[in-house]
């Protein structure tokens, strides 16, 4: 039985064990989302769900700030989460202040909006391996745009 305190991930996520293909989250998400928007996360773990060995809860977190939790049980057809998640626009400069004032943001060289690149992280806890992490770089562009042509992703 693993620790259930300890949070495993992959060791290469290009090539998974048996055990980590089994609990390992998989996270589906867009690779470009704008801030305010709602966009949905489908967070999928290839598990059994038995009286004796299930998926307890999948959470979704970004940058250490929880999204949302679902709690499951034994008789789930399938460890699957949904999410729908909007990412204020506080996020470009809290994370242009955290990297760099000058590098931590992209900045789009036709319109001046900028947009960071992010992790979403998905853990899952089962109830006989303990907790496993997946994760999905994901890029966030603001909704607002700086001087020059209209910004092709609006």
């Amino acid at each position: 039985m693993a620790d259930k305190k300890k949070i495993n991930k992959a060791v290469d996520p290009a090539h998974l064990t048996e055990l980590e293909h089994l609990h390992v989250p998989v996270i589906e998400a867009p690779e470009l989302v704008l801030t305010g928007q709602p966009f949905t996360v489908k967070v999928t773990v290839p598990h059994v769900m038995e009286q004796a060995h299930y998926i307890e809860w999948i959470k979704l977190s970004m940058n250490g700030r929880k999204l949302g939790e679902v709690k499951l049980s034994s008789s789930d057809a399938n460890p699957v989460a949904e999410f729908t998640v909007t990412i204020p626009e506080e996020v470009i400069a809290v994370k242009e202040i955290e990297e760099c004032r000058i590098h931590g943001v992209n900045v789009c060289g036709e319109c001046g909006t900028k947009s960071v690149l992010t992790e979403l992280v998905a853990v899952e806890s089962c109830n006989v391996h303990g907790l496993w992490e997946g994760s999905k770089h994901i890029e966030v562009m603001s909704k607002i745009q700086g001087e020059g042509k209209p910004c092709k992703w609006k």
